[in-house]
């Protein structure tokens, strides 16, 4: 080999530290998408946990031991809180059944 064909192959001390500077930015930059990355992922999670909240307050779901019940002005007398929240007699509203268990009688045989 020649000396002209080595040199050629070993870069220079400027064109490692201009190499090496460009290898730091390019770091430098990955960093930061990684940090934007992590933050969007953080505000998606939160977002969806805000809109799980949200369809459980806007549709609820109703216990599996309710009736469906109408509304009549007994309930709204005794229940004053409903019309607040923009309930009329009429309305169909769902239930839950009484949680006491049914009464029995035992009998001798």
């Amino acid at each position: 080999m020649t000396e002209e064909t080595i040199d050629q192959k070993v870069p220079s001390k400027e064109e490692v530290v201009r190499f090496l500077t460009e290898q730091i930015e390019v770091k430098k930059i990955q960093l930061e998408l990684q940090v934007l990355n992590a933050d969007l992922a953080e505000a998606r999670s939160r977002e969806l946990k805000a809109l799980g909240f949200i369809a459980q307050m806007t549709n609820p779901t109703p216990p599996a031991d309710a009736v469906a019940h109408n509304l009549t002005q007994e309930d709204m007398d005794q229940n004053p809180e409903l019309s607040e929240q923009g309930f009329k007699v009429g309305d169909e509203v769902l239930v839950p059944k009484d949680s006491e268990p049914a009464k029995r009688s035992l009998k001798k045989k």
